[in-house]
């Protein structure tokens, strides 16, 4: 009976330290997520759609300046319409073409196309120079 008590003993303390590491695993575990949470937050991370990236919009070309303050690119396949920054400002155009406001002091214009459906990733940015009509 004396060997079946340290039998008993020795199993307690065998399922004591399992229980202390499973709880020592989890602590980290849940330190770690709070941590990645709270970098995340902090840096503003970007949430990454891998199923944009595979079939991205072609980038918009021919950007021009066609007369003046107007603005021109060729139309893009499965584009629903394009955003155009100009000066730090963003602005939406459903054709292609769009009238640069006299009050901007733009350098240059950016314009990038955009499938609202989900189906295709955003194009990259394309630049033409608008020093030439400030």
């Amino acid at each position: 009976m004396e060997g079946q008590g340290k039998t008993d003993r020795h199993r307690c303390a065998s399922a004591i330290k399992t229980l202390k590491t499973a709880a020592m695993i989890l602590f980290i575990a849940f330190v770690s997520a709070s941590f990645i949470y709270v970098i995340h937050d902090l840096f503003d991370v970007p949430s990454v759609n891998f199923t944009h990236t595979a079939s991205r919009l072609s980038d918009v070309s021919n950007l021009r300046r066609q007369a003046g303050n107007l603005f021109a690119w060729n139309a893009v396949k499965n584009a629903t319409y394009y955003i155009v920054e100009a000066d730090g400002m963003q602005f939406t155009v459903e054709n292609c073409q769009w009238l640069c406001p006299d009050e901007l002091n733009a350098d240059f214009i950016r314009v990038k196309a955009v499938d609202a459906s989900g189906k295709h990733g955003d194009s990259g940015w394309s630049y033409c120079d608008a020093s030439e009509y400030n």
